[in-house]
């Protein structure tokens, strides 16, 4: 546990009792709404919002919005998602402060989409292949969770069963993208690293190098593998 001096306590200046995960409220309720907004006959969200390979340059903007749909009508996919975030998130937030964690969650979508372009065969049907889902975004979070710090008072044990399960589910089952999972992992795992691996005073700054240079470079690599496909 942390005392009030170290630790996930001081990251935010209050005690963890007193600290309100704000952003992780905020997009749980957007996602939610977002599904319901689904619902209404005609507006087609997902498939105007869901990331296809295929369409990486010339709609980039489906690489974030990927994650505010999911599979209807069923909610099973949204709850699976959204109690991740509530669970993991709201630690996460108060480890990382509001904008960092923020930044962890867009670009851990981008980042999951990001994987599934790489890894999708231009000849097979993966490259046309609708991909919806919050999960990219979340296993970044779980990403920040798996850093190798005393500084995050964390049960490691339930975050590793998280990530064995979702990839063990991911490939057994059809129509669930571990790839999705890997680039959101490695993507939180890499900012939380640069965030919680140096001094204090330089993790500002070390996080904001990290976020714009993990940017260029998915940026970077969406346009060349789509070039070269």
């Amino acid at each position: 546990m942390d005392t009030p001096e170290e630790g996930s306590a001081q990251e935010t200046g209050r005690a963890p009792s007193a600290f309100r995960p704000l952003v992780t409220w905020s997009i749980l309720g957007l996602t939610v709404l977002m599904f319901l907004v689904q619902l209404v006959p005609g507006l087609g969200l997902i498939h105007r919002l869901g990331f296809v390979p295929a369409l990486a340059l010339e709609q980039p903007w489906r690489m974030l919005t990927v994650a505010l749909v999911h599979d209807q009508p069923s909610p099973v996919h949204l709850l699976a998602n959204m109690i991740g975030l509530f669970f993991f998130g709201s630690f996460v937030e108060r480890a990382l402060g509001h904008a960092r964690f923020l930044v962890v969650y867009v670009l851990g979508a981008i980042g999951g989409s990001t994987m599934v372009l790489l890894l999708a065969d231009p000849l097979s049907r993966d490259w046309v292949t609708l991909n919806i889902g919050a999960s990219g975004a979340v296993f970044a979070i779980v990403g920040v969770l798996l850093v190798p710090t005393r500084a995050l008072d964390r049960n490691i044990g339930g975050a590793v069963l998280f990530v064995a399960l979702n990839f063990g589910y991911g490939f057994l089952v059809a129509g669930v993208s571990w790839q999705a999972h890997l680039g959101g992992l490695l993507t939180g795992f890499v900012l939380g690293c640069a965030a919680l691996l140096v001094p204090r005073k330089a993790s500002g700054i070390t996080f904001a190098l990290a976020a714009i240079g993990g940017l260029a470079a998915m940026g970077t690599g969406d346009v060349l593998r789509v070039l070269s496909a």
